[in-house]
């Protein structure tokens, strides 16, 4: 194989002369910030020069060589560039520069060319050494996909800009969305969420949220089995139970009619017998024509999970099946792949990432996500979407958010020891028994509100 000599791609010119534009003209500083960031310019002193730019920017003043002076004092590269020499004549230069936003462009370029050859050196790198049969090829193949997908997300989630269409194309636009909404994906066997929350769309990311004990595992898995029996290919992503915990559950929700079925208690200790194991080799040959697959893993990064579903959407093509939904049990237990200074942050990485999965992948995600300890700090315990917003940016990147409210819960856990008062609180909890709220708090381009449906714990199952 023959070698091949190459120059690290990058323009020192265009780097200085962007640079130079936005000394010229600050009020381009912002515009510029959405196309490139640091990362893009090559050239060391550039870099930290931008920094400083946006850093001014930020403070609510104009950048000038001489604001710019105070966070590049004592930088070693500015200084065998020229000193504050180098910046004067870089404003100075600014003339050259007739589009600095493509310019931006060129340089972003540059910047994911340098972001692949990177990642592809270190896969060669790694491919290479023979003498460490402990990294596995499969490990480094993955891997490898990680790293292209960080780059192409970065492309998907930062490309989006003013769009400038005719009308004729709005409109050729609107039908997309329109057959879209006919190709969603819905349950069936949860018909009130399905006309309250309407499909999950392509694109589409869907939150599903709630304190523990509310039932989102088990509506979960009804939406995935309500789904897959209307042809839709799910892939189901369990990062809390592994996958005999949670087929346990699904079966005693399938096999489950509204009146009869096999507890998920019997299923669990191992207890069926008769008739229960009669209806459990049903549920068995029902879902081995079911197109639902199941990932159990214990530590997944969003970098990770692209890769699985890619992988899982070639296989369901091989055999004439769409991948149309994935559900992730829960957001908070995926990581990051970058290192990320707080929970907050990690969170907004994640969900970002199940948002670009869903737009690369051309399918819905449901996310399952729990809320905080706060919800129950109030006397009225229904979840808000303000709720959300101690959680990163789930609220801005979710097209739906659907709360789990069960009332019942919360009036077991507040049984008085007075009988008189019990007498009333029996009266509240027979109200309430097997209720449950799908709070749908927000729906884009769509109506909110509150669907009601049952929830049958003893089968995990959740009906509407």
């Amino acid at each position: 194989m023959a070698s091949v000599d190459f120059q690290i791609p990058h323009n020192d010119v265009a780097e200085a002369a962007l640079l130079g534009a936005l000394l010229f003209a600050p009020n381009t500083v912002d515009t510029i910030r959405d196309i490139v960031r640091p990362m893009d310019f090559y050239t060391p002193v550039h870099r930290a020069i931008f920094e400083a730019i946006c850093a001014v920017s930020d403070s609510g003043k104009s950048p000038s060589p001489a604001m710019l002076k105070p966070f590049l004092d004592g930088n070693g590269d500015l200084k065998a560039a020229g000193g504050m020499t180098y910046l004067v004549d870089l404003a100075s230069h600014a003339a050259s520069v007739i589009n600095a936003r493509e310019v931006a462009g060129q340089l972003r370029e540059l910047g994911q060319r340098r972001a692949l050859i990177e990642a592809m050196a270190e896969t060669i790198h790694r491919a290479c050494k023979t003498d460490d049969f402990d990294d596995q090829i499969s490990s480094i193949m993955e891997d490898a996909d990680c790293s292209l997908t960080a780059i192409l997300n970065r492309e998907l989630t930062e490309s989006a800009g003013i769009k400038q269409v005719s009308a004729a194309q709005a409109f050729e636009e609107m039908m997309e969305d329109f057959h879209a909404a006919q190709s969603g994906v819905t349950c069936g066997d949860i018909a009130s969420l399905d006309e309250q929350l309407g499909p999950i769309r392509p694109h589409h990311l869907a939150i599903m949220a709630g304190r523990p004990g509310m039932g989102k595992t088990a509506a979960a898995l009804c939406y995935a089995i309500g789904a897959a029996r209307r042809g839709h290919g799910v892939l189901f992503v369990t990062l809390e139970m592994n996958r005999l915990e949670l087929m346990q559950r699904a079966a005693s929700a399938l096999i489950f009619d509204g009146h009869r079925g096999v507890p998920y208690e019997l299923i669990r200790d191992g207890r069926a017998e008769g008739n229960d194991l009669r209806a459990l080799a049903s549920a068995g040959r029902a879902f081995r024509d079911l197109p639902i697959n199941i990932v159990d893993a214990g530590s997944l990064t969003i970098g990770r999970l692209n890769a699985i579903v890619r992988r899982w959407k070639r296989r369901m093509a091989a055999k004439g099946q769409s991948l149309d939904l994935v559900v992730v049990d829960y957001l908070q237990l995926l990581h990051p792949d970058s290192k990320t200074r707080s929970t907050v942050e990690a969170v907004s990485e994640v969900s970002r990432g199940l948002k670009a999965i869903a737009k690369t992948h051309d399918l819905g995600v449901l996310a399952l996500a729990q809320l905080n300890r706060g919800v129950e700090q109030r006397e009225d315990k229904r979840p808000m979407l303000s709720d959300l917003r101690d959680s990163g940016q789930i609220e801005q990147d979710a097209d739906a958010v659907v709360f789990l409210y069960r009332q019942e819960y919360y009036l077991r856990l507040a049984e008085p020891k007075d009988e008189v008062d019990k007498i009333e609180w029996q009266r509240a909890l027979d109200a309430v028994s097997k209720k449950i709220d799908f709070i749908v708090a927000k729906r884009r381009n769509g109506t909110t509100g509150t669907a009601r449906g049952e929830f049958h714990g003893a089968f995990m199952a959740v009906r509407g």
